[in-house]
């Protein structure tokens, strides 16, 4: 009797993990598709406008580092 529970236990064990490595599989490509067109609509934006894009980076920097500054202290 207690093979056969250890048999039915280890298959609906090994039939989860299939299941959840089937799902992690395709968020991963989900995951992977939206990162992509983000990155594209990224380039596309900095690409209209990048001297005001670099110019908000470095002045963003700059704030950055004074609050830095001035935190330890």
């Amino acid at each position: 009797m207690q093979e056969e529970e250890t048999k039915e236990v280890k298959h609906t064990f090994s039939d989860l993990t299939v299941n959840i490595e089937d799902k992690i599989n395709a968020l991963s490509k989900s995951i992977g598709k939206t990162v992509e067109e983000k990155k594209e609509y990224a380039k596309g934006k900095i690409n209209e406008k990048p001297l005001a894009y670099m110019t908000g980076a470095f002045f963003g920097g700059v704030i950055m580092g004074y609050a830095m500054r001035r935190r330890k202290s």
